[in-house]
């Protein structure tokens, strides 16, 4: 049974229509023998037709397209459409890049003497013929559309042929574009100079820049999958160097390559879909994470009111503690904390107003009673307290002041509360021992007071790594969209070998082993990705900072990526394991990396980022350094405050929440150095630790 009447594939037209068609019939034909149940025909678009072709794939008049990979991302980006194959062309190599040429003759020797020298190329959006060897100018600090005559002249011949008369100073044409015209002897190539020669192992051609992923066989999002699969199967079933394929120029298809360089190209030049990339305004942000803003906002005004509410609770402790201090020569009588004796029976000897008023025991209720039996019979957790290990006690035998700072105390209707305590002994003219004197505080609001500072401190910080997720999800997307494709692709392709008998053991255990890894790194991201937006405190183990710190790398890599930011890791092997909560280090440590990487955006030169270990007697040093502008000296005096940031669109919060971190696992976060060139974090993080 058909599962369609007839599937038309859009291709690409650089060298007009009639050719397209002519080219590329031969693999629709190929197509068509090895999947009778189709009919597959081929449509031919021009590049200066291209709005056509996204008209025909939003109506869904076109089903696949072969084309060249900015096209793809565009159709990805607006269309839902996937790459399902990659193409390789006659140098049986899968990626391609630009060459940037001069006359032999000319005295232009390197890419910085290109500034200011009339330069050419295809067309504005022509990829190796314009848009990768712009890029590598820009790399370079040479932007020619802003120092130099820029012309775009279509057909690459033209671009060579302009070089050659005169014309042009400077030509960028597509790897391949040279050779072939030199093998057709058109061009000699000793009259040709390469500027910014590069070499890569096996790349057949003259080269000027990085490689980027060749043309994509693109699936649109109203396409089957099933039929998807099935031309993914039979075109990789295609023997290497077919006639079908030389009749187009490539050599054969392989499963689909990562390209992942093309959007951060796009989003770098800011052309297509990407022009207005990074310049979302406040309320649009707004607007794209709706759910995410109002949780913020309602939790930082939770965080404002709990502020404001722990201001007045200070004012009246303060408030209380200097009514206290005023008191202090007045009668015994006259001080808000409870007082009372002990003598060395253990019996009560006087009691003040204020012990009455805390806890309802009147003079009569304690005056030569036993006041542990009384006041401190009981723990907090119900338990019996014997009155030989009651503090009270101990005092008045060994002679020694003791200051409890939590313990119960018990009140006449029966109810505990919280407590601070002095015990003083008492000594007569002889040196004796008579008694002990007992001056106690109820603590109960303090320790409520302490609770709530807690919970709003976990709040902060869940709020933080809230946040940070939110600025990772889409590169974390990414991260996960390619091993997931490659996955399906792969096993899908696999079964079809299987069936058709065409493939060897080896070849297979090979591509079980790809999806293996892949299978594994979409894991490995999903699990970091759940254990730092868990809100529960994670109980503290022992762990092993580098595999944390390269655990961070793996959810923060697109973030890198997109940056253009050279990571360095100078891990220090066997550093011993410790002890410590494992999803606070990764939030201190993904805090502090966002921040280096955000520190270089607007860096023209070499963006690294450096993270090392070392361990100095019984202190681990972990070292976070980047490259970029610094932090000037007024930032540097509220570095670690509460909502200080030097970001447009920063909370303030992570470096404050870092070193809270840091200190509560009793180590140290300062910055070690700052300047033009870069600025240096460090943390210090003991290695033997007896609690958290």
């Amino acid at each position: 049974m058909s599962l369609a009447k007839e599937i038309s594939i859009a291709v690409l037209a650089f060298s007009g229509t009639e050719y397209a068609i002519q080219t590329w019939q031969p693999t629709i034909d190929y197509l068509n023998r090895h999947m009778p149940e189709h009919e597959f025909s081929v449509v031919a678009i021009e590049p200066s037709d291209i709005a056509l072709l996204e008209k025909l794939v939003e109506q869904q008049k076109v089903d696949f397209v072969i084309t060249q990979p900015i096209n793809f991302v565009e159709l990805q980006v607006k269309y839902g459409a996937t790459s399902i194959l990659t193409l390789v062309d006659e140098s049986k190599y899968a990626k391609f890049g630009s060459v940037i040429f001069t006359h032999a003759d000319s005295d232009i020797t390197n890419l910085s003497e290109v500034d200011g020298r009339s330069i050419a190329g295809a067309t504005p959006k022509g990829l190796g013929g314009w848009l990768i060897g712009y890029n590598e100018l820009i790399n370079q600090g040479v932007n020619v559309l802003e120092s130099s005559d820029v012309s775009y002249l279509g057909v690459q011949e033209n671009i060579v042929n302009a070089v050659l008369s005169g014309a042009v100073d400077v030509g960028i044409v597509r790897t391949g574009v040279i050779e072939r015209l030199a093998k057709k002897n058109q061009i000699t190539l000793r009259d040709i100079k390469i500027i910014n020669a590069q070499i890569v192992e096996n790349f057949p051609y003259l080269l000027s820049t990085s490689l980027y992923p060749e043309w994509a066989f693109v699936k649109a999002g109203h396409a089957s999958k099933r039929i998807a699969k099935d031309i993914a199967a039979t075109l990789l079933n295609m023997p290497p160097g077919s006639k079908e394929a030389m009749a187009r120029g490539y050599w054969e298809w392989v499963t689909p390559i990562d390209y992942q360089p093309i959007h951060n190209l796009m989003q770098k030049l800011r052309i297509g879909v990407y022009e207005n990339y990074g310049k979302i305004s406040l309320l649009q942000y707004i607007k794209d994470n709706l759910l995410m803003s109002t949780l913020v906002a309602f939790l930082l005004l939770v965080a404002i009111i709990s502020g404001l509410w722990v201001l007045r609770l200070n004012g009246k402790l303060k408030q209380v503690n200097f009514f206290v201090e005023q008191q202090n020569d007045m009668m015994l009588n006259s001080v808000s904390e409870g007082i009372y004796g002990v003598n060395t029976s253990g019996h009560c000897t006087f009691v003040n107003q204020s012990l009455t008023n805390i806890t309802g025991w009147e003079e009569a209720d304690m005056i030569g009673k036993m006041q542990h039996d009384i006041l401190h019979h009981t723990h907090a957790d119900g338990s019996a307290h014997p009155s030989d290990e009651c503090p009270v006690y101990q005092t008045f035998k060994d002679g020694i002041t003791r200051f409890i700072r939590e313990d119960v105390f018990w009140k006449k209707n029966g109810d505990s509360f919280f407590v601070e305590y002095s015990v003083t002994p008492v000594k007569d003219t002889l040196d004796n021992i008579t008694g002990s004197v007992v001056v106690f505080r109820d603590i109960t609001d303090r320790l409520e007071q302490k609770q709530l500072e807690q919970t709003h401190r976990r709040e902060l910080e869940h709020i933080n790594r809230l946040n940070t997720m939110g600025e990772l999800v889409t590169g974390i997307a990414h991260e996960l969209n390619q091993p997931l494709t490659a996955i399906a692709t792969s096993a899908f392709a696999s079964s079809k070998m299987i069936e058709a008998g065409k493939c060897s053991t080896e070849k297979m255990l090979d591509v079980f082993e790809v999806i293996s890894l892949q299978a594994e790194h979409a894991a490995g991201v999903i699990r970091h990705m759940r254990k730092l937006s868990d809100k529960a405190q994670v109980e503290r183990s022992m762990i092993d900072i580098n595999s944390r710190i390269k655990g961070v790398v793996t959810l923060i890599s697109t973030n890198i990526k997109d940056a253009h930011v050279k990571l360095v890791l100078n891990l220090t092997s066997n550093i011993p394991e410790f002890l410590a909560q494992p999803i606070q280090i990764d939030q201190a440590l993904i805090n502090l990396c966002k921040n280096a990487i955000d520190s270089m955006v607007d860096s023209t030169s070499n963006r690294t980022l450096t993270i090392s270990t070392k361990v100095s007697g019984k202190i681990l040093e972990i070292s976070i350094e980047d490259s970029g502008s610094g932090i000037d000296a007024e930032m540097q005096k509220r570095l670690f405050d509460s909502f200080a940031s030097q970001k447009k669109d920063g909370m303030g919060l992570g470096l404050s929440i870092t070193r809270s971190i840091i200190e509560r696992h009793y180590g140290n976060l300062y910055l070690s150095s700052t300047s033009k060139k870069g600025s240096i974090f460090i943390i210090n993080l003991p290695l033997e630790m007896n609690k958290i």
